[in-house]
């Protein structure tokens, strides 16, 4: 039977894409990730987590998705970022048979299944299926690796940008300046309480 793990990265940022990645492998090989120390992406290095990407890569395969920022701004007009993963994750399924195991973005599975179109297929979802089972943090390093990427390539193209979280200083100095702002066009969250804060600044930021 045929296993899967889904996860994503870059749910929080206020720069950059979300990246969410469905990685499947035959179950009598899920050993293999073992083998390997595949675990939640969070709880490895980055050079942990390209060390084992390409090892991933061989033995599983991989469907990624990068939702970029300009693509999350224009979303979000209509649908909550929950929808919007659900419904990606879905889609990264489709035409896929065997077993699903998600790390559940939100509190309710039967609604996050059924917003993802994945109600009556064999999926376990569950919060930190990623630390769980081997299979979803094979995805978790896929889609982190990913998005380190993404970043890197902006941080090379911009200049000093961190690593696009609210709680990392270099991001939010970077977006405090308008001409930094107007190199991140198109990959900035404008949407995200973050920007408000920036553009609209009161008393109780500083």
């Amino acid at each position: 039977m045929l296993i899967c793990g889904v996860d994503e990265a870059g749910r929080g940022p206020v720069l950059g894409p979300m990246v969410i990645c469905l990685a499947s492998i035959e179950e009598g090989k899920r050993g293999k990730l073992i083998d390997l120390g595949v675990s939640d992406s969070k709880k490895l290095t980055p050079a942990k987590r390209e060390e084992l990407y390409p090892r991933i890569m061989e033995l599983c395969e991989c469907r990624v998705r990068s939702i970029s920022a300009a693509e999350l701004n224009d979303r979000m007009g209509r649908e909550s970022l929950n929808l919007i993963e659900a419904r990606e994750m879905g889609k990264l399924s489709d035409g896929i048979e065997g077993r699903f195991y998600i790390d559940l973005p939100e509190k309710d599975p039967s609604k996050f299944l059924r917003k993802a179109g994945l109600l009556g297929k064999d999926v376990i979802a569950e919060h930190k299926a990623d630390a769980r089972y081997p299979i979803v943090g094979a995805a978790s390093i896929i889609a982190k690796v990913t998005r380190d990427r993404e970043i890197c390539g902006l941080k090379e193209a911009c200049g000093e940008i961190g690593s696009g979280y609210p709680s990392d200083e270099k991001t939010i100095s970077a977006l405090r300046d308008p001409a930094m702002r107007k190199k991140l066009e198109g990959h900035i969250r404008v949407r995200w309480g973050t920007m408000e804060r920036i553009l609209n600044p009161t008393l109780l930021d500083f």
